[in-house]
This record gives structure tokens, sequence and C-alpha cells, in this order.
């Protein structure tokens, strides 16, 4: 049997009735594992991300900087930035390439940014695999094992089709070596059941199925930090989740170095009877004034041109980002505004311990997920009758950030020359690739003789 036929043969097999599906309760009145304090502030933090910062707005011309979207795309840029994750298994390593590894800076900036994300891969009729991602916006825990990990959740997805908006929860729940998944659709803000037929993108998809599994089919990502705002939950929080009071003064202080500007911009104030003919004149530069209609021209007129406080107003900005920086772990300096703006250090070198640090514990976090995720592609592949090469993923985040890699090339190539290094670990280094391809690499070595 052909692998498309056996996919198509598991497509349906997987579709159950009877109790199964009736016998479970409506997932609209599931309790999650998130208390009201924990979505009230993840709520929050999704606004900050997005420039709406929950306090109350210091100017008229309230001018925010987008530092919490600059700053989570930053780490996560250092995270993964040179990351080497491949499957053991050439077909799925693949799908891995093309539909997760191009996806993995976001998903680590919207865990920085909601706590957590759940990736999970899914099959298409067609043979392919993808993976589908759930924040802490769009999806709902409900248990956690011993190691913070999600055992039990629900997926969110809503699309609009014929004017109304539908709302599909996909359940997910691991339990004594089995995976279920239940998918239900719902008109969106109310209790009317839809079926999954009659929504063209969801056709295709069953009702309910169990797959076999040593592990949860779905993969969760943690930020490392513990929760200090609701001490009995068990869910992660955002790397700046005490820092909104921060990110909202540097606002402040960005909004007050715009009104310095408009403040303190040269003007010009003239008796009224001087401007007699307003056509023209903007009134940026030219203020009238009633006065007494009887002094000479000059007398009449008076030059305003105060020197504008920039530096101040600079320093100002610079002074709330340097707390920032203490507050989600970066190196002090990172963030520096200017005349161009809001800039980041181009390059992060070894001195830089603690933005280092605070990478290396990302890292720590993302690997073991990486290697469950690899498990859970591998298990979901043999599912559908995929044949899988069994084998350890390989994963590296490479350094090259963090040092100066014309000094570390320099120092291996010495120690290659006075044989301390073998030629093979210098490619494989230097090339990123198995020591096996590193030693292929090396030139035929001749003998003196030709």
């Amino acid at each position: 049997m052909t692998f498309l036929k056996t996919l198509k043969n598991r497509f349906g097999g997987l579709k159950k009735g009877g109790e199964n599906v009736d016998s479970m309760a409506d997932l609209s009145e599931v309790e999650g594992a998130c208390s009201p304090l924990m979505c009230e502030k993840t709520r929050e933090w999704w606004d900050t991300f997005r420039g709406d910062l929950p306090l109350t707005p210091t100017h008229k011309t309230f001018r925010p900087l987008p530092i919490a979207y600059c700053s989570t795309a930053y780490l996560a840029q250092l995270v993964t930035g040179e990351i080497r994750f491949e499957f053991a298994d050439e077909r799925l390593n693949a799908f891995a390439q093309k539909n997760l590894l191009p996806r993995l800076d976001r998903i680590v900036q919207l865990t920085l940014v909601g706590g957590y994300t759940v990736i999970k891969p899914y099959i298409t009729r067609s043979g392919e695999i993808f993976f589908d991602v759930g924040t802490s916006r769009d999806f709902l825990p409900i248990k956690l094992d011993e190691n913070g990990q999600i055992t039990e959740g629900i997926f969110f997805e809503r699309v609009r089709y014929e004017g109304k908006i539908y709302e599909r929860r996909e359940w997910h729940c691991f339990k004594n070596g089995t995976h279920c998944v239940r998918n239900s659709t719902y008109l969106c803000g109310s209790h009317t059941r839809v079926e999954l037929a009659d929504i063209p993108r969801w056709e295709g998809l069953s009702e309910y199925g169990e797959i076999p599994s040593d592990i949860p089919m779905i993969a969760t990502l943690r930020t490392p930090y513990a929760n200090n705002i609701d001490l009995d939950s068990e869910l992660p929080i955002s790397v700046f989740a005490n820092s909104v009071g921060t990110l909202h003064n540097i606002d402040y202080a960005h909004s007050e170095y715009l009104a310095e500007f408009r403040k303190m911009s040269a003007k010009v104030f003239a008796d009224e009877t001087v401007m007699r003919d307003k056509n023209g004149i903007p009134d940026d530069y030219f203020v009238s004034f009633m006065g007494d209609g009887t002094s000479t021209v000059e007398q009449q007129i008076m030059t305003y041109a105060p020197d504008i406080r920039e530096e101040a107003h600079k320093a100002a900005i610079n002074t709330e980002l340097r707390l920032y920086e203490v507050q989600i772990g970066v190196s002090s300096g990172t963030f520096t505004f200017d005349r161009r703006g809001l800039v980041t250090a181009t390059q992060v070198l070894s001195e830089d311990r603690t933005t280092y640090n605070t990478v290396a514990q990302l890292q720590r976090q993302l690997r073991p997920v990486l290697q469950s995720l690899a498990e859970i592609t591998a298990n979901l592949a043999r599912f559908y009758g995929l044949e899988v090469t069994d084998g350890e993923p390989a994963i590296e985040f490479g350094d090259s950030v963090f040092e100066d890699t014309g000094t570390e090339f320099d120092r291996r190539f010495q120690m290659v020359q006075a044989g301390l290094l073998k030629p093979e670990e210098f490619n494989s280094w230097y090339f990123g690739v198995p020591a096996d391809k590193a030693r292929a690499m090396l030139p035929v070595q001749t003998t003196p003789d030709g």
C-alpha cells in the first residue's frame, strides 16, 4: 500500500462516533489552568507588545516607543540566529527546514511576550508536515505536568465564512500513553454547534482521534522566569512582566522629548495690527497678540528662540532604558536612543556576560523542546504510515554572536598548525558540518613523489 493511500485511510479511520465524542463535556465550559489574575496580566502583556500600554497616556500627543517589540525580537534573533536543527530522517528534516526553522525566531519572540508557546506538527492529505503554534492568546492550557509541560489544552482558530465568524476548538489530552484529539466548531460567541464539514477550511478534519505515544504530542516552550504575579500558578510569565511601569516611563520620556521640540521651537510674537494680512503666514512661526497699537514696529515684534534641551531628554530616555535592560537580563548599553531613534547593539561580544547568560538560559529551554518536537513528528509520521529513520536530532546554536570570530579563527588555526587540533575538527567548527563531512572536505594528501 502506498504512503498516500495509507494516509487517506488513516484520515478516515481517525473519526470516531458514539460515546467517544458525545460523552465529553462542552469545551466552552472547561476550566483552564490560567487564573483570572494571569488572564488579566496575559492580556496586558500582549497589549504592551503592540504598543498599547495599560497605563494612562501622559501627553495629549503621546508617542510610545516599540521597546517591547524590539527587545523581544532582539533576544529571539540571538537565540536562533545561528541555530542548526536537523531531523535524523531525511524526509522529515526537509519538512522541518521548510516549515519550521524559518519560523523559529518568531516562535521564540512570541514565547518571550506571552510566557509560553505550544507547538504541534500536523500532516495534510498530500503528505506534507506543517507545524502549528499556539500562544497564550489563542491556546487554553488545562493541565501541566511536573516539568511545566502542557499535557491538556485547547487550540482556538477562527475563520470568516459567508459573512459569519466560526471558531474551531481543538482539544488535546495526553494520558496513559495515549494522546487524544477532538475537534468541535461553533458559531463564534455562541453555543451553536456547527459541523466541521460545513466549513470548507475544516471539512477534511476528523472529529476525534487517538495516537499512541510516550510523550504528549504537543511541545511546550516556556520562559525560564519564576512567576511572581500569581504565586499559585504553574504558568510562566513574559520577559517584560515586571517592566510595564518602566516601559511606560520610557514612553513618557520620549513624549517629553518630542514635546520639547514643539514647545521650544522658534516663534515670532507680533502685535495683531502688524499682522494685518495673515494669508500665507504659518501660525507655527508667527503668533499674534493684542498690543497698544501705538508702539514702533520694532517694539511690536518679539522673537522667541530658546535652546532646546535635547541632550537632557535623551539622557532621561537612556536612563530608563538602562533600568529596562537590567529587568529583562541584557547587558547595559544594548538599547540606546539617539538622533537615529532607538538602536540596538550590532554585535554581542563575549564580555557582555549578562546578555550571554540570558540567551544561554533561553537556549537551554529551547533544546529539549526541539528534541521532543523531533520525537513527536516521528510519532505522527509513523502513525500515518510513513517509514521513519530513527536517530537523535542534531541541535547546535552557534556562538559567533558572542565571540570575535576573527580572533577565534586565528586561535584555532594556530592550534592546527601546532598539532593540538585535528584539521577535520577545525573544518567542522568553521563550516558547521558533522565530523565525517568535515573529514571528507580535507584535501587529498600526496607524497613528495606525486
